[in-house]
């Protein structure tokens, strides 16, 4: 008896682990969720697998970045001026990118609205902002047919089909330039059910839902005194979704398309907690030089070179610490390739750069890579050089630097009391002019292959 009643426990315990699911609205996010996912390398996965008890093992999916769902009320988005005349009372967004495009096609704050019934999870209104002839507009539109992403309850070889359409203007009533419009059709199979492992949680019971989805995306512009501009482009896509009891989002989801009767997936998320990012051995193998390791505060550039093997398809990240005082200058910034820094304050700094492309990232830091000099205090404690770099000496109007001197090396001039009055790069027989400076005794300082002389100049 005890026997008989032990194996129907287990196999009770192994039928309710394995048994299939069911997903309603209560399923589905709320305004006021915060849900973290990660965004992973593509890899090599199948994902179109399926079936019935199924065990779909993405245990090994990688890690490129995380970010949150986060939903929200319309009076919580940068939008909440709009009136979006028609959307449902009780919709939520969230924001599905920062910007989409260039130039005057570039939407920025991008945002979806959704609501949840009893029926279906589905999409109501979109709301994003453009920049037109210096001229920034915020707009939102309202579906008019709404999108049916999930109808309810989603079981084990459900099937269902639905349209929808959204047109958002570009302007008010009164000055309206134009608009962009989505519609399409989406197809929705429950396609497998069983248990699927992520980084994130072992054995997890779901449902897999595979959607089609053909849109076509219309762009039109008539700005006055210009000619109308209508751009269409189709989007279409594939996306797998495995739906939980246990999440809000998908416990993982993936959307790409279909080539040559083979599924490409372009994006695969999958629902986590927070993980400090760690480097990819797939990733590029980041490295760099710079122009000089040592020079003075606020007048040295020190400009950085990427050598970051392969060099294309790559985003980067630069971290200089401390990272007081350090300006990105010449139209450069933190995430540029090969960026150039002003430093304003004097000391020891370390550079850290970090590559990240479609396999992961890679990174690397060289500590204390950069010795930042004050000028007044460097030159009050170097001793002179009696050695000659230049004549004549005294010098009422120009000094020429010997052949010792290698070309291109800096020279700069200071005051007794460390300011710097010029400087320049030291060319051949290119005499320098300091008809400009007052009579007196000034440090003339020569930097050559990273290495700092100091001579005393005498003008009459």
């Amino acid at each position: 008896m005890i026997k008989a009643f032990t194996f129907l426990f287990l196999f009770s315990t192994i039928y309710t682990i394995n048994a299939q699911i069911s997903i309603s609205s209560s399923d589905m996010p709320s305004s006021g969720d915060t849900i973290r996912y990660t965004n992973a390398p593509i890899g090599v996965f199948n994902f179109a697998q399926t079936g019935a008890n199924f065990n779909w093992d993405y245990k090994n999916l990688g890690f490129n970045n995380q970010d949150l769902y986060r939903y929200q009320t319309l009076s919580q988005t940068p939008y909440a001026s709009l009136i979006l005349s028609g959307l449902p009372f009780g919709a939520f967004g969230y924001k599905i990118a920062d910007s989409v495009g260039q130039g005057q096609f570039a939407f920025k704050d991008i945002y979806n609205f959704f609501e949840k019934n009893s029926n279906s999870w589905r999409a109501v209104g979109t709301a994003f902002t453009l920049p037109i002839q210096g001229t920034t507009f915020k707009t939102g539109g309202v579906y008019s047919d709404k999108d049916e992403i999930y109808q309810f309850p989603l079981n084990y070889n459900d099937y269902d089909s639905s349209t929808f359409k959204v047109t958002t203007p570009f302007g008010v009533s009164f000055f309206n330039v134009g608009n962009f419009e989505q519609k399409g059709y989406r197809i929705n199979t429950v396609e497998g059910w069983g248990v699927i492992s992520t980084p994130y949680a072992n054995s997890v019971n779901c449902i897999k839902v595979k959607s089609r989805v053909e849109e076509i995306d219309s762009l039109r512009l008539a700005i006055p005194g210009q000619q109308a501009i209508t751009v269409g482009f189709p989007n279409s896509r594939i996306e797998y979704k495995w739906l939980s009891k246990t999440e809000k989002i998908p416990v993982l989801e993936v959307t790409g398309t279909n080539l040559n009767n083979q599924f490409v997936p372009n994006l695969v998320r999958y629902r986590d907690i927070y993980r400090k990012p760690q480097p990819s051995l797939f990733g590029p193998r980041v490295n760099f030089n710079v122009n000089k390791t040592k020079g003075f505060r606020q007048t040295d550039t020190f400009k950085f070179s990427n050598t970051t093997t392969p060099n294309f398809g790559n985003t980067y990240e630069w971290t200089i610490t401390p990272s007081n005082g350090v300006r990105y200058v010449n139209n450069t910034n933190r995430n540029s390739a090969n960026p150039q820094i002003v430093m304003d304050i004097a000391g020891l700094y370390s550079v850290g750069l970090k590559g990240t492309n479609l396999a992961g990232f890679r990174d690397t830091t060289k500590s204390n890579f950069i010795e930042v000099i004050n000028a007044n205090t460097s030159l009050k404690v170097a001793e002179v050089n009696n050695s000659i770099s230049f004549y004549p000496n005294p010098s009422s109007g120009f000094i020429t630097f010997n052949e010792q001197i290698e070309i291109n090396s800096i020279y700069r001039i200071f005051d007794l009391q460390g300011k710097l009055l010029l400087s320049g790069y030291i060319q051949e027989n290119s005499p320098v002019s300091i008809e400009k400076l007052s009579s007196g005794k000034y440090f003339v300082l020569i930097e050559q292959n990273q290495q700092f002389k100091v001579e005393l100049l005498i003008k009459n």
